[in-house]
């Protein structure tokens, strides 16, 4: 027998107390008893289960473990691989503070429920980089998450294709590429110049990676501010920065994605979070386990008996 809890200064304090109440009872009714020139010799049944019940009590708080248990035990783990658009546009104040500050914020908070899972980071704008390979150093991901910046990349524009084409590359690169579920999340406000290949969504499609792709921004849009003053074209025209909502649908529904809204109005994170977490990941560690399990509800019902068989047995000083 194994005890889940050790001996210590509570189960000590109980015997005493126990101890000390019941010779004081003893004394006081030895002396009721003779005073009446009686015997109480069922003070002795009392003792023996009193003590017997005491002790099973303690038994079952020091938690009793006996008769193993086998149970199988599985973890199941998904790679994923967070992209983020980092160009100029993502400076945008229609989502306050930003749309960037914003997307960071909504992907700490992702992150804090993936333990299981290894997670990475692209960033791109006209160029993808990976700026975190998958990894489950959730501490060291927040931080690199809290220092993205749309002037780290060297270039201005959108890609997602490029970006999407890196994620692809990255997740298919290892020793058994069908080995775990593989996934993306795309943050970006969808100004994308050009439409992604029909390869790339038909790999995408193939090997089952799932999209699941943010659109952040407002269709109305906003400008951009720089330097203290907007950003102005060519000609000299005020850049308005808008939520291309109908790339970023379109995008989701040729990679069989999902599509979700980010703003200051609507925030579908808290769905996307549910859709990655109940999508199906891949068994990653499986193991038989044998348990010991607590059995202190035997000793404790034992007790309970002993503590009513107790009451009904009554001590008689005198007759009448």
């Amino acid at each position: 027998m194994n005890w889940n809890y050790p001996f210590g200064s509570t189960e000590y304090f109980f015997i005493f107390f126990f101890v000390l109440v019941y010779v004081t009872y003893i004394i006081r009714t030895i002396r009721i008893a003779r005073q009446l020139n009686t015997t109480a010799r069922t003070i002795i049944i009392k003792l023996f289960l009193r003590s017997l019940a005491l002790a099973l009590l303690i038994i079952s708080l020091v938690g009793p473990s006996f008769g193993e248990v086998e149970r199988a035990i599985s973890a199941k783990g998904k790679d994923i691989y967070i992209l983020v658009d980092l160009s100029k546009s993502m400076d945008a104040s229609d989502v306050n503070p930003s749309r960037l500050e914003k997307v960071k914020f909504e992907i700490n908070h992702f992150i804090q429920n993936q333990k299981a899972n290894k997670i990475g980071i692209i960033v791109f704008a006209n160029d993808a980089f990976v700026q975190v390979p998958l990894t489950y150093d959730m501490a060291a991901l927040n931080l690199f998450v809290q220092s993205l910046q749309t002037d780290l990349l060297p270039t201005n524009g959108t890609n997602i294709c490029s970006a999407t084409e890196l994620a692809f590359n990255k997740l298919m690169s290892g020793t058994d590429p069908t080995s775990r579920s593989k996934m993306m999340l795309i943050f970006t406000d969808g100004e994308n110049k050009d439409d992604c290949s029909n390869t790339l969504y038909g790999n995408l499609r193939r090997f089952g990676i799932r999209t699941y792709v943010v659109g952040v921004g407002t269709k109305s849009g906003i400008s951009i501010r720089s330097g203290g003053k907007a950003l102005e074209d060519e000609n000299g025209k005020i850049v308005i920065s808008k939520l291309d909502e109908r790339f970023l649908q379109t995008y989701a529904g040729n990679t069989r994605g999902n599509y979700y809204e980010l703003s200051n109005t609507k925030n579908e994170i808290s769905g996307m979070i549910h859709d990655v977490n109940n999508a199906e990941g891949t068994l990653v560690d499986s193991r038989t386990v044998t348990v010991a399990s607590n059995k202190y509800y035997y000793f404790l019902g034992a007790a309970l008996l002993l503590l009513v068989i107790d009451v009904l047995i009554t001590i008689g000083t005198f007759r009448l």
